[in-house]
Parts: structure tokens; C-alpha cells; sequence
């Protein structure tokens, strides 16, 4: 049995489509406080503000206690203040209430967040300001983006198509970083091989944190579908110790003390 959690928000505890909590979600979450279990609420959220994001989970009904995004660490990752950003409107604004300098032109760095309305004109004008700077960082490292129902290219798949194009690298702020798990871990003070990551999101997400010891529990209420979607893709050791319909199933787990 785990000792800890770490747990995603989109797709997890959250639907994609309404950004309603998940059947179990807020029961899971009530469950751990209840019990005294620690764990920490892991999401690349980068549209919001750090504040105002927990607060739209807190309004939706979950008592969150342990709370950490991307922009919690993007400071230490982000020395370059003058950038490039390509986000969501929310996120441009966001960044720029966070003391950076958007700057297209003449910029010092090139910083990539989520945005479902992403042209082939804006991947151009990425690897053409990547061919240019030396900071590169992606927001996060996700797999895919799933948006009203469908799914798309996430910010990992991006970052390494203009790795591909321009052979050079970049950076993470968020999952699955090491910066950001060390992060989360900071906070409850508990070791890697102790703390059981719960998320929709296999690539993104759950084989970085099997790289550090974490066991993992793959929900199908988000990105992926079924098993078959993505079992047939990976190695023997990075299959997820569990596969649960939704948070519900988490929590009948939980409550056996079979996690």
C-alpha cells in the first residue's frame, strides 16, 4: 500500500469537456483528508494563476490541502524574462502578470504552453524563434491535449517536433520533469518509492514518475480510452500497476487497502 499520493487534475478529477468533478473525485480527496493520508494535486495547469486555479477546484467542491502547477517552478527554470510565448490568451496574460516580457521581435527565450487553435503558421513561427534563442522550455511535457472530446497534439508532442526540426533541445517546466516532482515531493516529505501517481495521462505523466519509483494508476476518464489504446505501445515495465475506469474505482481500492 502506498504511503502517498500524487494525483492529476484534467482528466482525473475533472472531466474535459465540462470541467465537472469526476465520478469518486471529490470523494477520493475527502477520503485521503479524512484519513490523514498525504498527498499533493499535480496539474499543468498554465492558463491561471496558481491562486485562482486551486480556487476553481476548491468552488467545484474539493478540499484540496497539497496544490502545485507549473508556475510554481518556473522561475527556476525561466531566467530568460524577455520571450517568446505561445499559449492560450489566459496564459499569455498570465505570464505577463508574472513579470515577463512578451517580445516576438527580439526575444531572449522561447516558452510553448497548450492551445487547442495551434496553425501550421504558428509551429513555423516557433521553430523559426528556436532557431535563434538558446532557452527553450516547454510548460509542461504532455503526450496529447484532450479538448471537447477530442484529442490533440499536447505540449510534449510539440516541444519534440521543434526539437526535431531545429536539433535542439529544451527544457520542462512542469510533468514530468524531475524540477517538478521533487517539487510536489517537497511537500509531504515522503520518498519517491512511497508515492502512488494517479492520472489519465501514460506518456506524459505516469512512465516519468515510474523512472523516479513512483507506482502508478492509469484512470480512462480522460485521454485515453481503453488499454488497448496504449498497452500494445509500451514495455513490460512501464505498464501502470493499476488500470481504473475513473476515480470511483481509485476509491474502492483505496478503501480495500489494495493501494
Amino acid at each position: 500500500m502506498s504511503r502517498a499520493y500524487f494525483i492529476d487534475v484534467q482528466g482525473t478529477l475533472i472531466d474535459d469537456v465540462n470541467k465537472e468533478p469526476i465520478n469518486g473525485a471529490i470523494e477520493f480527496i475527502d477520503t485521503l483528508n479524512e484519513k490523514n493520508i498525504p498527498y499533493v494535486v499535480i496539474t499543468n495547469n498554465t492558463k491561471f494563476k496558481s491562486e485562482d486555479f486551486k480556487k476553481f477546484l476548491n468552488d467545484k467542491g474539493f478540499n484540496i490541502k497539497n496544490y502545485i502547477d507549473p508556475f510554481y517552478i518556473l522561475n527556476s527554470v525561466a531566467t530568460e524574462k524577455r520571450v517568446a510565448a505561445f499559449g492560450a490568451d489566459e496564459f499569455l496574460k498570465t505570464m505577463k502578470e508574472l513579470g515577463f516580457e512578451l517580445d516576438f521581435e527580439n526575444p531572449k527565450g522561447l516558452i510553448v504552453s497548450i492551445k487547442k487553435e495551434y496553425t501550421n503558421e504558428d509551429y513555423a513561427s516557433m521553430i523559426e524563434i528556436a532557431l535563434k534563442v538558446d532557452s527553450i522550455i516547454g510548460m509542461h511535457d504532455t503526450s496529447i491535449y484532450s479538448k471537447d472530446g477530442r484529442r490533440y497534439p499536447g505540449v510534449g508532442a510539440i516541444m519534440n517536433m521543434i526539437k526535431f526540426a531545429t536539433n535542439k533541445d529544451y527544457k520542462v517546466v512542469g510533468k514530468p520533469s524531475l524540477g517538478f516532482f521533487e517539487s510536489a515531493k517537497n511537500i509531504i516529505n515522503i520518498d519517491f518509492k512511497d508515492i502512488m501517481i494517479i492520472s489519465d495521462d501514460m506518456i506524459g505523466d505516469l512512465i516519468g514518475a515510474q523512472k523516479l519509483g513512483m507506482s502508478s494508476c492509469l484512470v480512462l476518464s480522460g485521454k485515453i480510452k481503453s488499454k488497448e489504446e496504449i498497452f500494445s505501445t509500451l514495455d513490460d515495465n512501464e505498464k501502470p500497476n493499476f488500470v481504473c475506469k475513473d476515480m470511483s474505482e481509485v476509491l474502492n481500492l483505496l478503501n480495500k487497502g489494495e493501494i
